[in-house]
C-alpha cells in the first residue's frame, strides 16, 4: 500500500525527523537532498527509506551527526579519507574534493576511505569527477562495508560472509552524462530486498537463496534471526563464481589495500572504499581523442538496438531524470515507511 505526499512536505519532515536526532540543520538538509534525488530519479532502495536507518545508528552511536570527515595526505598524490563517523555524504564531497585536487596536480590520485557512514550511491562521486565540464576525470571505486552486513554466501557456501560490495567505474563522454557504471558484486542491493519487505511484495526469482540454494521469494527471510536467506552473488546459480570474485576482491582492495576493516576483521559499520582517478589529459591522445574514441565505443554498442530504441549506455538519460525530478512535486512511498518518517519527525498519527 502507498501513500501520495507532497516532495517539499517529505523534505520538511525529513529535516525536522534529523534535527530532532541533533543533526545540523544545513546536514539534515544536505541529506534530504541526497535521500529524495535518489528517491526521484529511480533509485527508491537508496531513497527515503534509508532516513530511518540514519536515525537509528545516531541512537546507537553508530553515526554522529555532528561530526565532519577528516582528509590527510600520506603522500603527494594519496591521501586517506577518514569519516570520523560522519554522514556519507559528507565523506563523499571530500572524497570528490581531494580526488580532483590531487588528479589535477599528479595526473594520478588516490583516496582510502575509511570509517564513513553509508554513501548512498557512488555513482555520484562518478558523475561529478568524470563529469566535471572544464577536466573531466575517469574513476575507478571500490567500497565495501567494513566487515559488516553480511548478506552474500560464497560459492559453495551458504553462511553469509560478504555484503553487496559495489564498485563503480566512470568515464568522460561528449555529452551531458559520463559513463557511470555504479553495481554491486551481488545480483541486487540489499535495498531493493527492504523496499520489496515495505511494499509487501515478493522478490523475484534468483534473488535470494536459502542454504540448499532454492529460491526464497520471501524478501522478510533476509532479515529474520537468524536469516534465512542469503543474496546471491552476481551471477546468480550459473555464473555466481564472478560475483562472488568481485565481492572478495573489494574486501581486499577496501580492506587490506586501503586500511578499512573487512569481514575477517570488522570495523565500525559503514563504508571503507577505495577510489582511483586518473586525468585523461595526461594520457596518449588527450582529452578530445579521449572522449572521441569514447563515444565511437559507445554509439558502435547502441546501434545494436532499434533505430528507436537503441542500447542505453550506463549512466545515460540521467541528466534528463535529474531535471524532471527539480519539477516533480509529489511523489507515492510506502505507507509504513511514510508513517515512519512521520513518527520521527514527532508528527502525531491520527489512528484510522
Amino acid at each position: 500500500m502507498k501513500t501520495k505526499i507532497a516532495v517539499q512536505e517529505l523534505r520538511e519532515l525529513g529535516q525536522t525527523a534529523l534535527s530532532r536526532a541533533n543533526t545540523p540543520m544545513e546536514v539534515a538538509a544536505l541529506v534530504m537532498d541526497d535521500l529524495l534525488e535518489n528517491e526521484l530519479t529511480g533509485y527508491p532502495s537508496h531513497g527515503v527509506l534509508r532516513l530511518a536507518d540514519y536515525i537509528g545508528d545516531i541512537q546507537s552511536g553508530v553515526l554522529n551527526p555532528a561530526a565532519t570527515p577528516a582528509v590527510s595526505l600520506i603522500m603527494p598524490n594519496i591521501a586517506i579519507v577518514g569519516g570520523c563517523r560522519a554522514f556519507g555524504v559528507l565523506a563523499r564531497q571530500e572524497l570528490i574534493l581531494i580526488l580532483q585536487k590531487l588528479a589535477l596536480e599528479h595526473g594520478i590520485a588516490i583516496a582510502c576511505l575509511r570509517d564513513a557512514h553509508h554513501l548512498g550511491r557512488l555513482a555520484a562521486i562518478g558523475r561529478s569527477l568524470a563529469g566535471f565540464n572544464d577536466h573531466p576525470l575517469a574513476v575507478i571505486g571500490f567500497s565495501n562495508y567494513q566487515g559488516n552486513g553480511a548478506r552474500v554466501a560464497p560459492t559453495g557456501g551458504h553462511l553469509a560472509r560478504l555484503c553487496t560490495n559495489p564498485l563503480l567505474l566512470a568515464f568522460p563522454t561528449n555529452t551531458d552524462d559520463p559513463f557511470v557504471l555504479d553495481m554491486s558484486t551481488s545480483t541486487v542491493s540489499e535495498g531493493f530486498i527492504r523496499r520489496h519487505v515495505q511494499e509487501e511484495k515478493p522478490v523475484p526469482p534468483g534473488c535470494l537463496v536459502d542454504a540448499e540454494k532454492n529460491d526464497i521469494l520471501d524478501p522478510a527471510s533476509l532479515y529474520d534471526i537468524p536469516p534465512r536467506a542469503t543474496i546471491q552473488p552476481l551471477g546468480g546459480n550459473l555464473a555466481g563464481h564472478k560475483g562472488y570474485g568481485l565481492a572478495v576482491a573489494m574486501e581486499l582492495f577496501c580492506g587490506a589495500l586501503a586500511g578499512a576493516g573487512h569481514v575477517a576483521r570488522p570495523g565500525t559499520p559503514g563504508n571503507g572504499g577505495l577510489f582511483l582517478v586518473i586525468d585523461p589529459s595526461r594520457m596518449p591522445g588527450g582529452i578530445d581523442t579521449i572522449r572521441s574514441e569514447a563515444e565511437a565505443i559507445m554509439n558502435y554498442c547502441r546501434d545494436s538496438g532499434r533505430p528507436e530504441a537503441p542500447a542505453r549506455m550506463p549512466g545515460e538519460g540521467y541528466s534528463t531524470r535529474h531535471n524532471g525530478a527539480k519539477n516533480t512535486l509529489t511523489l507515492s512511498l510506502p505507507t509504513s515507511v511514510l508513517a515512519e518518517i512521520r513518527r520521527l519527525a514527532g508528527v502525531i498519527q491520527k489512528e484510522v
